[in-house]
């Protein structure tokens, strides 16, 4: 039976490879006491040895699919070192990336499609002994979180075993295929990722512990909560919600506490510094869910970078297309837009607009071959390859004068979404 516990979970063994074993791996002190004619696991281990191997309380975990999953492939791994035959094969998915020019996160998630990896056990090769080991680390600790009902993060379980992971890639990569495997969120496994995010507004969360974050009292904004730990959000007259490309900027507006002061209302800002991480996509997603009838907007610079984070946010990304509840249909791209800079009086700070560079281009002519791209992001991309230039937040000045920028901006969509009620 594969990973994806269907079929085929215990092979023939495949035939000793003759090749030369892969001795300068930076991993091969795992399987330095082994040689190409050895098998990497012991022909015979006593079944005491074997509950020290894996976990002892199987038992006493939750009924939940993911929980099951995991006592079967430890299971099958166990019948293999008892019964000295057979090979286990673990048919590993993952979401295959097609090479595009665009960055980060901001690609369409209808040109994924799902790739696997065959990794056995036991095994002669030292880097599929390597790949079986990691994998195995990862789904016990995994499991560990689950049946504790405690959370951890890939952080965390790169700093559990580092010179088994060797890298922090390694377990980013795992622990998401394992999940496409599975065909789960990535929650599902009790793994996220560090926060990133900051998040800043006139709103209080009450978490399921019953303590209180109010996200008012932080000149700086808090960090983007985990929406599993969320029991209630309470906004106090929030009428708006934005996201903001670049750290520098939600800093300028959260220090001159613009949310409470906008013209506009009170209201919520939010910024995954760059392309957004899963726990700011998810939170974004949940005030998204439980308050639909707020405007969410996107402030990102005028270029392909920044129309990829928004599109991020909005669509979702190709590697994580898999994953639900991670994405906001409504969401509305405010700026920067080329006449925010075509007329020189509107313009701020020059040294905001920069001519495109090569990278650039490719990234937008991919941009446009999209077909989930909304028409007038697909018109901005057009004028910015016209005029072959890129403008940065900046341009719209700072403090006082993005303040106004933005009070304009955000009044003349509240006023619009009235006429439109009415």
């Amino acid at each position: 039976m594969d990973l994806d516990l269907l079929s085929g979970f215990l092979a023939e063994p495949e035939p000793a490879s003759s090749r030369t074993l892969l001795s300068d791996l930076p991993h091969n002190e795992l399987t330095a006491g082994y040689s190409g004619t050895r098998d990497l696991v012991p022909k015979s281990l006593d079944p005491a040895q074997v509950s020290d191997i894996f976990p002892k309380s199987m038992s006493s975990a939750p009924l939940n699919p993911v929980v099951a999953k995991i006592e079967a492939i430890f299971e099958a791994m166990t019948d293999c070192i008892l019964k000295e035959k057979g090979q286990l094969t673990i048919q590993l998915k993952s979401r295959h990336r097609k090479k595009t020019a665009v960055a980060g996160d901001g690609e369409s998630p209808k040109t994924s499609k799902a790739d696997s990896t065959m990794i056995r056990f036991p095994t002669k090769s030292p880097r599929e002994a390597w790949k079986f080991a990691a994998l195995l680390r990862i789904l016990e600790l995994s499991y560990e979180a689950l049946v504790t009902a405690t959370v951890t993060t890939k952080r965390d379980i790169y700093y559990r075993d580092p010179e088994l992971f060797m890298k922090q890639a390694v377990v980013d990569r795992y622990v998401d295929d394992l999940a496409c495997t599975f065909g789960v969120d990535r929650d599902a496994l009790n793994v996220v990722a560090a926060a990133k995010g900051l998040v800043a507004g006139s709103f209080s969360i009450v978490r399921k512990y019953k303590s209180v974050i109010d996200f008012s009292t932080e000149d700086e904004g808090i960090l983007v909560p985990n929406t599993r730990e969320i029991e209630q959000i309470e906004l106090q007259d929030v009428k708006w919600i934005l996201v903001i490309e670049k750290e520098a900027t939600f800093r300028t507006l959260a220090t001159s506490h613009y949310w409470r002061d906008s013209q506009a209302g009170k209201g919520i800002i939010i910024t995954a510094k760059g392309y957004p991480d899963i726990q700011t996509r998810q939170f974004l997603h949940h005030l998204y869910a439980i308050h639909p009838e707020l405007p969410i907007h996107a402030l990102v610079d005028f270029d392909p970078d920044g129309l990829g984070i928004a599109s991020t946010y909005k669509h979702g990304s190709i590697n994580l297309s898999h994953q639900s509840s991670l994405t906001v249909p409504s969401l509305n791209y405010l700026g920067v837009r080329s006449s925010d800079f075509v007329l020189p009086d509107r313009i701020e700070d020059e040294r905001g607009i920069l001519r495109l560079l090569a990278r650039d281009r490719r990234i937008a002519g991919k941009m446009l071959e999209r077909e989930d791209l909304d028409e007038e992001w697909r018109r901005e991309l057009r004028v910015m390859l016209v005029l072959n230039v890129k403008a940065e937040i900046q341009i719209l000045g700072g403090g006082e004068s993005l303040g106004r920028w933005l009070d304009e901006k955000l009044c003349a969509d509240l006023m619009e979404d009235i006429v439109m009620e009415e």
